[in-house]
């Protein structure tokens, strides 16, 4: 479990995580707390979203 600000996508550049961290997954490094705080859902809501409408969600997140 990383913060947020740890696994932000940056515009310029690629940020440097932690070599335990999926980028394809981002948000699964999220606390449960944060995960909902950014999404305003739980991660099982999450999961049964479709894959476009969890990736549009993960861009505006910055976690894509």
């Amino acid at each position: 479990i990383y913060p947020y600000e740890l696994l932000l996508v940056k515009t310029r550049g690629r940020n440097q995580l932690p070599k335990d961290v999926d980028r394809t997954r981002l948000e699964r490094h999220l606390s449960q707390e944060e995960f909902y705080q950014i999404f305003g859902m739980t991660i099982a809501e999450f999961d049964r979203l479709a894959l476009w409408k969890r990736n549009e969600l993960k861009k505006q997140a910055r976690l894509f």
